[in-house]
């Protein structure tokens, strides 16, 4: 890979070394799980306190019973599901914190892209979960082989079996960087970024 990528004040948004494509940081799939179990599980929980709640508005022991047998049934899965995005944040916010680590103490490379895999059968709308493999050398000159956190693609038409060409996959929109401990090399963190393709208007004055 042969541009270079230079961090702005936030390091999310950035530039390639032409200045010409602004660069930004993928969305990660684990903290696209975590909001999505936690809005689901923040609205069960709150339907059903608000059913539990209402059986005390009744004197007829059957309603009232059947309140709160709804709303508690209602409230359990709304704790599960707010359980499992607790899981997910935590492992996402590890990720960030890694990655926060190596940035500023381990040694930084440019990646090529080698492989980009979906996670089959997994979707969110129009999004899909994937990860990038990659390749790098290091100061002694050797290749390593590194693989990506799982990140979201948004257009299915980036992936590689939909390429324009087929069978000759097409990563242009992608680009990595890999920062590792300088004593550990299997102690690395891949970060990467997606090219925000600007769209050049047309005038036809014909």
């Amino acid at each position: 890979m042969t541009n270079s990528i230079n961090y702005n004040s936030n390091g999310n948004r950035q530039m390639d070394f032409q200045g010409a494509q602004p660069m930004n940081a993928v969305r990660s799939t684990k903290q696209m799980i975590s909001t999505v179990h936690a809005l689901v599980g923040g609205i069960l929980f709150g339907v059903g306190v608000c059913v539990f709640a209402l059986h005390f508005l009744f004197d007829n022991n059957t309603a009232a019973l059947t309140l709160q047998i709804t709303g508690g049934s209602l409230v359990l899965p709304g704790i599960i599901e707010l359980i499992i995005a607790a899981f997910f944040r935590r492992s996402a916010r590890r990720e960030e914190a890694k990655l926060a680590r190596l940035k500023a103490d381990g040694l930084s490379f440019p990646a090529e892209i080698t492989r980009i895999q979906r996670h089959v059968g997994i979707h969110f709308v129009h999004s899909y979960p994937i990860y990038a493999e990659c390749s790098y050398k290091n100061n002694e000159g050797k290749t390593c082989l590194v693989k990506s956190p799982s990140f979201l693609c948004e257009n299915v038409h980036m992936l590689p079996y939909s390429t324009a060409t087929p069978g000759t996959p097409n990563y242009g929109n992608y680009s990595a960087l890999v920062y590792v401990n300088p004593y550990n090399p299997q102690d690395y963190a891949v970060e990467v970024f997606t090219q925000t393709m600007e769209t050049q208007g047309v005038y036809d004055y014909r």
